[in-house]
Order: structure tokens, then C-alpha cells, then sequence
């Protein structure tokens, strides 16, 4: 069946031979009346019938010669029309196509949805998919299963009351693809002739095409000299083999290489290569070139300074860190990852360095940071366990908040300092070792004081007095309390600057402590044959201190007035008062200080330079304990020389009492008890300090028993019933410690016990008081201390 038979199919089918106004021959008889009216009838039937296939005949060759595919199908979708150009479109011949569902012509994908639209047209008149009668975009199928874009115009058409639904489809695939090349050639156009990159055209051989005015100009050349030359001619021979390789693939690819200018100069450039362009011959290549020598200065500069701080880090054992605290991100810089012992990876959380710290200061590591978090500064030191070993960091951060103020988290630092933790520990235990040593040191050296001392005294109790005999006894005590004062200082300076010396405050009057201060320094003084000027103010005046460590203060500062000015010299002593704050200077015309030294006079252990005959003497720790023990009352020290030769003025500034009365009553001072017997036990392994007390006590009339040990003091305390026992804690076996709990359980308040040792210290007076001693004194004991006592036992006195 041709397309004029599909078309007279289309219009008669159903049709029969009826026609308007007539019955069929076999069931009407005309009368001879209507034979003319039949006949005028048949006539105007024919002439239509005529017309009509006419018209049908027109209709088949419009739809025969159409440029598109026609197609109509009726309400069931089976195909009624199948011109040619559909024919050739869906590659089915006419005679297959027609009594077909429509769905041979479409996807599988779209034909329920093409359905459900002929559906609802078919019922309503209205599409409620796509507009009918105006162009649309859909995909037909070909016979052989190939999909392809048409443009598609349907419209319904009603024939002998049938309803007819017909389409007209236009294959665009050639246009679209033609559509989408120019656009791409146009992007390519825009790109090469608009762009800030440079662009160049290369043939599949590696010859240069085209190029912009932006690439020659990157390379020095024109456009004219490069056009047709090589592409290996301007890249550097170590890339050339790389690039024609990547140029023969033809592949899109973004290539780094070096480049030649005109000039000779190397260049980095970044090239991204695409296909074939729009227009251009077949094989050739179309590259956006950007210089990026710059760019990669830049980068290799940030390598170079990343890796500098990298090795700085590492030689300083410095990390640093940053925290997200919104995503719980941490990031380690590689010096943490090393001091953490956590190899590189992912961002860490905060739980993971958690987890590294030591279980024991984990809790105060998180209250810290939970601190930091609310503003709070985080300065701190922790300990970390890395492979099972124990190590020392210093953390340190700063809070970071974005530009509405949101707090992003933190960024810190971490110094690994444990080499310094160790050398800290390692100090700590050699100051320790020192503090035991000087402890044990004085506690030497006070033993022969003791003799000496009591060996002294005994000698200026002797008759006749012999001049030359009072001459050692007075030489042998001074150079005795010399000794005595070099050990207390050391001990003294070493307690303070452990903060182990407490004050015992009291009510002091500042004439009475430079009055006993000048007592002290006395023989030092008028054995150098200084004239002393002392000036103090009309009325009393009280401060707040311990007057003992005060009237050290001013004996140091005596003693090296004395010691450091020449034979003959004048030394003053001025106190006044300024307001609430009482100054006292002492003045001397002596060496004067070095305007190198001064700034480091109050120094420990430093000294100017000494002559060899080492005259002056010393440690070199006066001053410190000076400076020391005024700050410790809440005053202030200076040393004040213009040079060589010119004398030197310390000045002291210490807050005065403003409430205290200006006068007060002054007791006489009480008449110095007689002399009473006394049974006394001396304790001491020392056969020299013993058999020297013994003897000072008994050529006062004492009566005295000895024991070289613990075990024999309690022996000879059952029988003796001392009412004094003077002990040494040291003793060899039982401790003094351990006699006098047995003495104190034995005899209870009838025996006084007295320690007489060379341990000054307060844990030692602390254990004193604990074992039941009512004294603590530090050898060599004064002997006029030794009577005092005695005698206020001796008349039933408590001291």
C-alpha cells in the first residue's frame, strides 16, 4: 500500500457506500416521480466524490514529498500514517510501520510517559506534558535500536468522526551537534583571543598553528615569528621528549615544563591541552599556557622557609599545634608528632593527646585547657608518656576567633624539656647534697670550736694573770666568734635562699640593735684601730622585726667597714627617720667599690679582686645575706661608692611603726644571778669537747660526770640524778634524740635537758622540742650562756 492508498484507506475506511442522503438499492424503490431528483443527486455525489479524491490525492503527495517524518496513530496509538521521510528517519519500512504501536518509535524509557499524554489529550483536549501544536524536544528509536533528539509538533485531527493524533518530527541530531561544536569553537575563540592566559594551536606534528598575543609575548617573540615553527624549539631539551609524547596522545591534560624565551631565559609554565578546536584541521591541539615562574619562586620559598622551621623547631624541640574546637580537629606540626611519639596521619582529636598524658596529670592538663577556653591564660608543664617513658613538655596557647568574634579554637606551642627537667632534678639533688654537706660541714667544724673556746675561757679563768696568757686567751675567743660567724652566715645564706629561715617578729627599738650590733663588731673594730660616730635620733623609734637577723644585718655590714678600710679608718652610723620609713646608713673611708662591681655587689660569692695575702677575708656572702634578710623585713638595701679609694655608704630602708609610743619605760636590768652548784651530765663522743666543758664547769664550782655514749649517759643517770643534762645529738649508736626521751621518761621535770649541738637547723630544734630538750643550743656555746642557765637552775629557775 503507497502512501495515496494509506491516505484513501485512512479517509474510507468504515466509510462503505453510503451516501448523504440515499438508502441502499437493495431496500429503496424510486418512484418515477424522484428519478430526476436520484439522478441530480448521484450527479452532486459524484462531482463531491471527485473533489474529495482530488483533495486526497493532493493531501498524499504533500505528505509523500514532506522534508519530515509525518506520522498519526489513532486513540489506541497504532500507526494509521508512515510517511517516507519517516521511513528513513526510524529506518522501518511503511508496510512494517502501519497497524505498529507507537511504541516501536520510542525509548523504553519515555514510552509510559508518552502514553500517559496521548491518554490525557485524548480525554481532555489539553496536554498537560508538553504544549500541543508547538514545537517540542524528544528522542525517537530507530529500527535498529540507535536513540536520537527529534523536535516534535502533534495536533489532533478528527476524520469522519474518528479522532486522529499526528505528529511532525525533525532529526535535529546533525543541528545540535553542529550547535554544540560552535559553541565550543566559540568558547575556544573567546578563550584564545580574550583570555589573560595564553593560548596556542599545535598540530599533531608539534608545529605551532596560531598563537595569541599574550604567548608570544610571554616568550618575547611576535606572532608572526612563531607561527609555523616548532613547539620543541621553545621547550627545554630535559621536557621535550615528555611534552611531544603528550601531544601525540591528544589526550586533555594539564602538563608543568619549562619553556625557552627569545632572550634565553627559562620559564615554568602550567599548559592545559584539549582536542581538536571547532574549524582547525583534524589532530591538531589547542593550550592555555600560564607562566607560573613566580608562583613557583613563591612555593619554593614557602618550602624552604617551612623547611626552616621545621629544622628550627626540631633543634629548638619546639612543636606548635592548632585545635578546631567545632570539628575537635588538631593538627601537629612534625616536631609535635615527634615529641608525642604519634606518627603523621589524619587530624588528630583532642581525646588523642589527652590520651598521652601522664595519668597523673591528665585531670590538671584538662581543667587547664577547660580554663583556657574561658579566657584564662595557658601557660603550664606536664608530663607525657612516649614508648613507656616519661617525658617533660611546656605547653603555651592563645585562643583564635573569627571576625564576628566566634572562638575557633586555639593554636600553641609545645618545647619538649625534658633534658631541662632532668638538669633541674639533677640541681635540686646537688643543692641538696650541698645543703647536707654544709649542714655537715659546720656541724664539723663547730665540734673543736667547742675546746677551743671553752679552752680559752678556762684560761682567762686561771691566776696569775700572766700578760701573755690574757694576750692568747683574748686572741684565741675573738678568732673563736670570727669562726663561729663565717659558719652562721653560710648556714644563714643558704636557708634563706631556700626560704627556709622564718622570722620571729617582735616590737624592736632601732638604738638597741645598733647598739648590739656594734657590741659584736666591737673587737673586730678597735683591733683595726677605727674611730666609730654614731648618730640616732632624739626619740625612740620601733619597727616591726626579728632583732636578732636585724642586728646580724648591721654586723655584716660593720664587719666589712671594718675589714675593708685601711688601719686607723672612720666608720659611721647614721639613723634617721623620713616619714613611715626608717633609714639607716653605715659609712666608711675606706677601699670604696669598683663602679664594675657595684652592680653585682649583692651577688653570693662575689668578691673584688683580692690581694694574695687575702687581708680581708671572707666568703663573699655578707652582702647577699645583708640584702637577703632586709628585703625578708620589707626593706630596701643600696651600696653607694664613687670609686677607688673613696669610701663606700650601704643605706638600709625599712618601714617604722608610727603607732608605737616614742617613749617607754626602761627596767633596770636585773643583777646577774650568783653562782650555784649544779649536778651536770655532759654528753658528747668528743673527748675534746667534753673534757674542755667539764673543766669550764667545774672550775666554777659545778659538780660534772661525762659519758661518751648514749647507753652510758643513762647509766650514770641512775645514780648521778643529774638536774642537768647538756647533750650532743650526734652521738654515735643511740642518738641524743633517743637519750633524751629515755631521760625525760626516767626522771620527767626533775632533769633539765639541754642540746648543745652543731646541727642549727629547724628540722633539728623542731626534733629537739618533739624528744623532750627545753634548750637548743648551736656550738660553740658562749660560756657566759652556759652560767646563765646553770644558775637559773641552780636557784629553782625555769628559763
Amino acid at each position: 500500500m503507497n502512501t495515496s492508498e494509506a491516505g484513501e484507506h485512512l479517509l474510507n475506511e468504515d466509510a462503505g457506500e453510503r451516501l448523504p442522503g440515499c438508502s441502499r438499492p437493495d431496500t429503496v424503490t424510486p418512484s418515477v416521480h424522484t428519478t430526476a431528483h436520484l439522478q441530480e443527486a448521484l450527479l452532486q455525489a459524484q462531482l463531491a466524490l471527485t473533489e474529495s479524491r482530488e483533495k486526497e490525492q493532493l493531501l498524499a503527495g504533500l505528505i509523500e514529498s514532506a522534508m519530515d517524518a509525518i506520522i498519526s496513530v489513532d486513540e489506541r496509538q497504532r500507526i494509521v500514517l508512515f510517511n517516507p521521510r519517516a521511513e528513513r528517519m526510524f529506518g522501518l519500512p511503511v508496510a512494517d510501520a502501519l497497524g505498529q504501536p507507537l511504541d516501536v518509535l520510542l525509548p523504553e524509557a519515555s514510552r509510559q510517559k508518552h502514553a500517559e499524554h496521548i491518554r490525557t489529550f485524548a480525554r481532555t483536549g489539553v496536554s498537560n506534558r508538553y504544549p500541543m501544536g508547538r514545537p517540542g524536544c524528544a528522542h525517537g528509536r530507530r529500527a535498529n535500536g540507535e536513540l536520537f533528539p527529534v523536535e516534535v509538533s502533534i495536533s489532533q485531527i478528527n476524520v469522519q468522526g474518528r479522532r486522529l493524533f499526528t505528529a511532525i518530527l525533525r532529526d535535529v541530531s546533525q543541528r545540535m551537534h553542529d550547535e554544540q561544536a560552535l559553541r565550543e569553537n566559540e568558547e575556544r575563540l573567546a578563550l584564545f583571543a580574550a583570555t589573560t592566559f595564553e593560548g596556542i594551536v599545535i598540530s599533531k606534528r608539534g608545529r605551532i598553528l596560531d598563537c595569541n598575543e599574550q604567548f608570544a609575548r610571554m616568550l618575547g617573540y611576535t606572532v608572526k615569528e612563531l607561527t609555523g615553527r616548532l613547539i620543541d624549539d621553545l621547550i627545554v631539551p630535559e621536557d621535550r621528549e615528555r611534552i611531544a609524547e603528550n601531544i601525540r596522545l591528544g589526550r586533555e591534560s594539564t602538563v608543568e615544563h619549562a619553556m625557552l624565551r627569545k632572550d634565553g631565559r627559562r620559564i615554568l609554565v602550567e599548559a592545559h591541552g584539549k582536542t581538536t578546536p571547532a574549524g582547525a584541521p583534524a589532530g591538531c591541539r589547542f593550550t592555555a599556557v600560564r607562566d607560573i615562574t613566580g608562583r613557583k619562586q613563591i612555593e619554593q620559598a614557602l618550602r624552604d622557609s617551612q623547611a626552616d622551621l621545621s629544622h628550627a623547631q626540631s633543634v629548638a624541640r619546639i612543636g606548635n599545634w592548632r585545635i578546631n574546637i567545632q570539628r575537635n580537629e588538631l593538627h601537629w606540626s612534625d616536631e609535635n608528632h615527634r615529641i608525642y611519639g604519634i606518627p603523621q596521619g589524619p587530624p588528630l582529636a583532642y581525646e588523642t593527646f589527652l590520651a598521652t598524658v601522664h595519668p597523673d596529670d591528665r585531670a590538671y592538663v584538662d581543667t587547664m585547657w577547660q580554663a583556657c577556653l574561658q579566657g584564662k591564660p595557658y601557660d603550664i608543664e606536664h608530663r607525657l608518656v612516649v614508648d613507656g617513658q616519661v617525658k617533660w613538655v611546656r605547653q603555651k596557647a592563645e585562643l583564635e576567633f573569627d571576625e564576628q568574634g566566634q572562638l575557633l579554637g586555639g593554636f600553641g606551642t609545645s618545647q619538649d624539656i625534658t633534658g631541662l627537667k632532668q638538669a633541674e632534678l639533677e640541681l635540686l639533688e646537688a643543692n641538696r647534697r650541698k645543703d647536707e654537706f654544709l649542714a655537715m660541714l659546720a656541724h664539723e667544724l663547730r665540734n673543736p670550736l667547742t675546746p677551743i673556746r671553752n679552752a680559752a675561757h678556762v684560761l682567762g679563768r686561771l691566776e696569775p694573770q700572766v700578760p701573755q696568757v690574757q694576750w692568747a686567751q683574748q686572741i684565741i675567743e675573738r678568732q673563736v666568734g670570727h669562726l663561729t660567724r663565717l659558719v652562721d652566715d653560710l648556714l644563714d645564706v643558704s636557708r634563706i635562699v631556700r626560704g627556709k629561715v622564718a622570722l620571729k617578729v617582735a616590737r624592736v627599738e632601732v638604738a638597741a640593735v645598733v647598739n648590739q650590733a656594734l657590741d659584736m663588731a666591737r673587737p673586730l673594730i678597735d683591733a683595726m684601730g677605727h674611730r666609730v660616730a654614731v648618730r640616732l635620733p632624739e626619740q625612740a623609734v620601733y619597727l616591726e622585726g626579728d632583732p636578732v637577723r636585724l642586728a646580724q644585718v648591721l654586723l655584716n655590714l660593720l664587719d666589712n667597714a671594718a675589714k675593708y678600710t685601711p688601719t686607723g679608718g672612720k666608720i659611721q652610723i647614721d639613723v634617721g627617720v623620713v616619714g613611715p620609713v626608717i633609714e639607716i646608713k653605715v659609712c666608711d673611708n675606706g677601699m670604696g667599690i669598683p663602679a664594675e662591681l657595684l652592680p653585682q655587689v649583692f651577688d653570693l660569692f662575689k668578691q673584688g679582686e683580692r690581694t694574695l695575702d687575702r687581708s680581708q677575708g671572707g666568703l663573699g656572702i655578707g652582702l647577699t645575706l645583708v640584702k637577703e634578710l632586709v628585703e625578708m623585713h620589707g626593706g630596701l638595701l643600696e651600696a653607694l661608692s664613687t670609686g677607688v679609694g673613696q669610701g663606700s655608704t650601704f643605706t638600709i630602708w625599712l618601714p617604722a611603726l608610727c603607732d608605737t609610743p616614742l617613749m617607754v619605760d626602761q627596767e633596770a636590768p636585773a643583777a646577774s644571778p650568783a653562782a650555784s652548784q649544779c649536778r651536770v651530765l655532759v654528753v658528747d663522743d668528743d673527748d675534746a669537747v667534753a673534757d674542755s666543758m667539764s673543766m669550764l664547769l667545774q672550775i666554777n664550782g659545778h659538780d660534772v660526770r661525762v659519758a661518751a655514749s648514749g647507753e652510758a649517759a643513762l647509766e650514770i643517770a641512775c645514780s648521778f640524778q643529774p638536774q642537768v643534762a647538756l647533750l650532743d645529738i650526734g652521738l654515735q649508736g643511740m642518738d641524743g634524740y633517743e637519750v633524751a626521751r629515755q631521760l625525760r621518761a626516767e626522771h620527767g621535770d626533775d632533769i633539765r635537758l639541754i642540746a648543745v649541738t652543731g646541727y642549727g637547723d629547724e628540722e633539728a630544734r623542731s626534733r629537739s622540742v618533739a624528744a623532750g630538750f627545753d634548750q637548743h643550743l648551736v656550738k660553740p656555746v658562749p660560756a657566759a650562756r652556759i652560767f646563765e642557765l646553770l644558775a637559773g637552775i641552780g636557784h629553782g629557775q625555769t628559763s
